[in-house]
């Protein structure tokens, strides 16, 4: 094998289908766009809609209208227009979102809209949201009906359903929601709060714990404003909002850099009408983790020490599997695959039904995926060939590209085309498909291929192998978008799971240091 920095960065991979860490993706800086989408799938999907002001009744009694801006430092990348119109005992909601940013050079535009109906006390009546990038599109409808939030997700031209039970009415997770309550506890320094909400696009229940801090002056674009400063913490991640006495959020911050202002409408649209927006600064080398030592020859790496620095590691899946933790030093070993395994589909183990289930991104029980699964593996039935025949085909498939998007095998499978979580999705689709137990991962990896020599974040997958004789059973790393089986030691696991889990892994984006201490 070739190391990741042996062919020039623009050289496609499919001049070289057997080794692909030169491609695109690596220009991806081995997707420090997976960790950028990320941190989106967070400040986006999860912090919206915004009100210019709190909720107070007398606030709400009319149409009312808010434009945000977005930053990446001081460099504009996007706007928020925000519409929330009161009709009766409930509230409808638009709310439309424009990004234009820059991966190593190449503008990438994301549109999302959201509509919705809330009840007076803002808990969620209905949603919809429609999500376009780069060709890719993704949209989904959330309705509560009783105890019920029934969920309909549009993905790769199929449409799928789930129901989630619910213990109580779930409030919309936004800011203003947030600042209201705080604003009804009479806002002061000291004063903690915890809120429970339902994620629509994870689907999932959680806390999100509010502490307010000290006063301070908040500049914004026509002046300046008294505010607090209020610590919003969620899935072990802290960021930052400055709330007004009356409620209003002004400013929002996020540790990986990311800023959201109040701003007027004619400030927001022409945010993105200047010459250059969207090519400064380079997301990829903003969110990359420089290591302290360059690593030659990267993807022949079979044993890698290092120490991780800054970062809370809690609630990581660093430990296991190939990596052993030691205080804040790692190990990762190489990984061991066994010359055949067992005959597929797998069976006998009830701790790995659930990595051969489909998922509402792993669609793996879809006719499109089935007929696809089929077509690759053929008649091979040996788990460790098919594992290879796999890696190897969606490496070929799918068209390196870099994307913002949220993640689906069937979206992927229809496109043809993505970075690093678009290749696992669907490769972790079609493995379980086969018969072959496997999962997510996402963490860091190391490149020389781009300006910055260090680690990105990126994601792979696992999959499940035992010897010949069904004994000593293993996770062992596969990288499709590299073409890697098994994957080389520079990848750094930090998170198991779909992409509710993966939230975790933004208490290290922006925070990450990683010295290298030994590889082979």
């Amino acid at each position: 094998m070739r190391s990741a920095g042996s062919k020039p960065l623009v050289q496609l991979r499919k001049t070289d289908p057997s080794w692909r860490s030169t491609l695109w993706l690596i220009t991806l800086s081995l997707i420090a766009a997976c960790a950028w989408a990320l941190v989106f799938s967070r400040y986006f999907l999860e912090q919206k809609p915004r009100l210019a002001g709190g909720l107070s009744e007398v606030q709400l009694q009319g149409l009312t209208e808010q434009w945000l801006g977005f930053y990446q430092g001081d460099s504009p990348i996007g706007y928020n227009h925000l519409v929330i119109e009161p009709r009766g005992n409930e509230y409808f909601m638009t709310d439309e979102m424009v990004l234009r940013v820059n991966l190593l050079g190449q503008v990438n535009e994301m549109r999302l809209f959201m509509k919705g109906r809330l009840d007076m006390d803002w808990t969620i009546q209905s949603l919809d949201f429609d999500l376009s990038s780069e060709g890719l599109s993704f949209s989904a409808r959330a309705q509560r009906v009783n105890n019920l939030m029934k969920i309909i997700i549009r993905t790769g031209g199929e449409r799928l359903e789930r129901e989630i039970s619910l213990n109580q009415p779930p409030y919309l997770y936004t800011e203003p929601v947030l600042a209201e309550k705080l604003r009804q506890q009479g806002i002061k320094p000291g004063l903690k709060l915890s809120v429970p909400v339902f994620e629509p696009l994870t689907q999932s229940f959680d806390l999100v714990n509010l502490e307010v801090q000290e006063r301070e002056r908040v500049k914004l674009a026509k002046g300046e404003v008294d505010a607090f400063k209020v610590s919003e913490s969620f899935r072990q991640q802290t960021e930052y909002l400055w709330i007004t006495e009356t409620g209003e959020v002004v400013k929002e911050w996020h540790p990986s850099g990311f800023t959201a202002l109040k701003i007027d409408r004619d400030t927001a649209l022409n945010l993105l009408t200047s010459e250059g927006t969207g090519l400064n600064p380079d997301l990829i080398s903003a969110l990359s983790v420089p290591s302290d030592r360059y690593i030659e020859n990267s993807r022949q790496v079979k044993f890698l020490k290092l120490r991780i620095k800054g970062a809370k590691l809690d609630g990581l899946d660093l430990d296991g599997d190939g990596q052993k933790l030691s205080g804040r030093t790692l190990e990762i070993l190489g990984a061991e695959v066994p010359e055949s395994s067992y005959a597929l589909p797998f069976s006998g183990d009830l701790d790995m039904e659930k990595y051969l289930k489909p998922d509402w991104q792993v669609q793996s029980d879809s006719e499109g995926i089935v007929s696809q699964a089929r077509e690759i593996v053929g008649s091979e039935k040996d788990s460790v060939k098919a594992t290879a025949m796999l890696v190897q085909w969606v490496s070929r498939y799918v068209e390196d590209s870099l994307v913002v998007s949220i993640p689906s095998a069937l979206e992927v499978l229809k496109s043809r085309r993505g970075a690093c979580k678009e290749h696992t999705v669907l490769f972790t689709a079609l493995a379980r498909s086969a018969g072959i137990p496997a999962r997510m991962v996402a963490g860091l990896v190391y490149s020389d291929a781009y300006l910055i020599k260090g680690f990105y974040y990126h994601a792979w997958a696992e999959v499940y192998l035992t010897d010949e004789d069904g004994k000593n059973g293993r996770w062992v790393r596969v990288d499709p978008t590299f073409n890697q089986f098994p994957a080389d030691a520079t990848h750094i696991r930090l998170k198991i799971g779909n992409l509710e889990d993966m939230l975790s892994l933004m208490q290290v984006v922006g925070q990450t240091r990683i010295e290298v201490i030994e590889y082979q």
